[in-house]
C-alpha cells in the first residue's frame, strides 16, 4: 500500500463507524455539500465570504441553495456534466477524504447523499457512541 493510500485510510476512519461501499460516480457528493464552522453549519452568505478569505479552498465551491434547516448548500465548481471531476488529480483534501464524516457531523444529522454507493456502519453500541 502506498503512503497516500495509508494516509487516506487513516483519515477516513470515524470513531465508532466504518465506511463501506464504493463510488457510483453519481456526483451527488459534489452537490448539496454543507460546511460546518465549529458545531454549526454555515447559514449565511456573509459567513461563507468570510471563511473564503481565511481559507482559499472554499473558493472551489458556490452556494447552490439551502436545506430544510436553513444550512447553505454548496456545489463544487469542478463538477462536470458527466458527474466527473474536471481536476481530479489536483482535487482538494476535502474531496480526497470523502466519504469521511466526522462525529460532530453525524451528531448534527449528516448522512451520505441519496444514490451514493458509500454508507456508514456502526461498530459501537449507541450508549458508547454518546460518550
Amino acid at each position: 500500500m502506498n503512503i497516500i493510500k495509508k494516509i487516506k485510510s487513516f483519515f477516513k476512519k470515524t470513531p465508532g463507524f466504518t465506511v463501506k461501499g464504493s463510488c457510483k460516480k453519481c456526483g451527488n457528493c459534489c452537490r448539496n455539500i454543507t460546511f460546518m464552522i465549529g458545531k454549526d453549519y454555515l447559514t449565511k452568505q456573509e459567513e461563507f465570504e468570510r471563511i473564503k478569505k481565511l481559507d482559499s479552498r472554499y473558493n472551489n465551491f458556490f452556494i447552490s441553495g439551502k436545506d430544510e434547516n436553513n444550512a447553505l448548500l454548496f456545489t463544487c465548481k469542478s463538477l462536470k456534466d458527466d458527474n466527473l471531476c474536471s481536476c481530479y488529480a489536483f482535487r482538494s483534501l476535502y474531496c480526497r477524504l470523502y466519504p469521511k464524516i466526522e462525529v460532530k457531523q453525524l451528531r448534527a444529522g449528516a448522512e451520505m447523499p441519496e444514490g451514493c454507493g458509500y454508507y456508514n456502519e456502526s461498530n459501537v453500541k449507541f450508549k458508547e457512541f454518546l460518550k
